[in-house]
């Protein structure tokens, strides 16, 4: 562990270099439009794709989950965790040229439901919208406050609230544009570190004899059931969860072209599989060296430090804390400006004005964190509180995307195929030690894996059982696509990109 007073002088340095650069590059564009605030549109080159999109799909949780699934779980969970980090891009390949082709005015994925399905259909996405991110917020949050209580010793308080108190000030002021140049920071910093880390804790792993160690105990097995069964659920929730998720929505049209976009996205999925598999070896390591036991709450939570405790020198936990600092911001900052933009363009939708919408996307944005804020420093599992956005995701997901395909897709089918998936899966989902059942007992595979499956099935199911069933009663009912282009026009007129 760091001597207390280093870490918190870190903390306070790292936190306030970020601010006066977030600040500072958000006062020079003080007079952006409401349309670069929201999306940026069209402005972003691959490689500045590239850097954004990575720092905003890994978080503080990158130190903590993989390495919990892979204690818990082993080596063939991790593959899944390793494809469902690579199938949020795979995803984006699919929906956002379409969403880009059809709503090129677009904004948010909320903006999209609320015109192709409705009213109740959009309120219902929305607040289940509201909750997931207030799930990522919240166990990004609590992935940094163990980072760093772990590290430091300091309280967890002190980390969310420091941490979320920067955060707030320069995405609330700057949005979205601010939110991408921290992130090209924190990505060519972020990589070479983490590189440099992974090696050198193989190399100090393997000297300790961890590897054959957690061999010898199965965690390297191939042949483990349950391994298989939980790297599906990871597949599934990741993928569908992130469906939800408004960052990633709005670096669709971000990118100046479809050409960067995917691009953008194949060098994101392309570093996503090596960088969770490898994070998730720490938990394996920690269980071979013996520095945690599977299921050994709450300390497998956090594998990765219980292993750096017992065999990292202290100028890797020096470069941990820096790297879980940074991980956090990159993360919080779009999950922040990617709600509070999302709202915006919804309002901008029924009419309200430039002023009053920046004021509400900035108070927005400082309202979802402060709950976030005060649930993190009590220290849940982060994989567990993830584990339950993704449940709503699975869900939700193929219902809600089918009508971006499908002109027979209605709205009242949306909510009956996702209401019935969540029921059921919820039904399902176990307690916080991942075995338990809190309701029914499942048949096969383990009570995670079963409630994930049946939801995405099952609502799956019923949404084409539903489409079909449009296509024989009503063939005359049928979306017209180009109402997306017609009705989404911008907010206001966007500047002119100079970075």
């Amino acid at each position: 562990m760091l001597d207390t007073t280093l870490g918190i002088a870190t903390l306070v340095i790292a936190c306030a270099v970020f601010l006066v650069l977030g600040l500072t590059y958000a006062w020079r564009r003080r007079r952006q439009s409401v349309e670069d605030y929201t999306v940026s549109r069209n402005h972003a080159p691959t490689n500045v794709g590239i850097a954004t999109l990575v720092a905003s799909m890994f978080g503080t949780w990158v130190l903590l989950s993989p390495g919990e699934s892979g204690a818990n779980f082993g080596i063939i969970s991790l593959v899944g965790y390793a494809l469902g980090m690579a199938g949020i891009p795979v995803m984006f390949m699919f929906v956002g040229p379409r969403i880009r082709q059809l709503m090129p005015n677009g904004h948010s994925v909320t903006e999209y439901v609320r015109h192709r399905y409705g009213l109740v259909p959009f309120v219902s996405i929305f607040v289940v919208i509201i909750f997931v991110i207030g799930i990522f917020i919240t166990a990004e949050m609590t992935a940094i406050t163990a980072a760093v209580s772990i590290l430091t010793g300091s309280p967890a308080w002190a980390t969310a609230v420091a941490v979320g108190i920067v955060v707030i000030a320069y995405t609330a002021y700057g949005g979205l544009r601010v939110s991408i140049y921290t992130d090209r920071i924190q990505f060519w910093i972020l990589i070479p570190v983490l590189i440099l880390l992974l090696v050198v804790a193989a190399v100090l792993v393997g000297s300790a004899g961890a590897w054959k160690a957690a061999g010898a105990s199965g965690a390297l097995s191939v042949s483990n059931s349950g391994s298989y069964y939980f790297a599906i659920v990871l597949i599934i929730g990741i993928v569908a969860s992130n469906a939800f998720h408004p960052g990633m929505w709005q670096r669709v049209y971000t990118v100046e072209n479809q050409r960067s976009l995917n691009r953008s996205l194949w060098a994101a999925a392309g570093i996503a599989i090596p960088l969770t598999f490898l994070m998730g070896m720490a938990g394996i390591a920690a269980v071979g060296n013996g520095s945690v036991a599977p299921f050994q709450y709450p300390e497998v939570a956090a594998a990765l430090f219980a292993l750096a405790g017992d065999v990292f020198p202290l100028w890797m936990h020096f470069l941990m804390l820096i790297c879980a600092l940074m991980l956090a911001m990159s993360t919080l900052d779009t999950l922040m400006n990617g709600l509070a933009s999302g709202i915006a363009a919804d309002m901008a939708g029924v009419g309200m004005q430039r002023g009053t919408l920046m004021t509400l996307a900035r108070a927005i944005t400082v309202i979802v964190a402060i709950p976030a804020i005060i649930v993190a420093s009590q220290g849940h599992s982060v994989l567990y509180v993830f584990l339950i956005a993704d449940l709503l995701g699975a869900a939700i997901a193929v219902p809600m995307l089918i009508g971006l395909y499908s002109t027979r897709m209605p709205g009242w089918g949306v909510l009956l195929a996702g209401g019935v998936g969540i029921v059921i899966g919820a039904l399902y989902y176990p307690k916080p030690d991942l075995l338990s059942p809190w309701a029914l007992v499942s048949p096969i595979g383990g009570q995670m894996f079963f409630a994930f499956a049946s939801a995405l099935v099952i609502s799956s199911v019923i949404a084409f059982v539903i489409i079909m069933g449009q296509r024989m009663v009503a063939p005359s009912q049928e979306y017209d696509f180009a109402a997306l282009d017609s009705d989404v026009g911008l907010i206001d007129e966007p500047a002119v990109a100079d970075d």
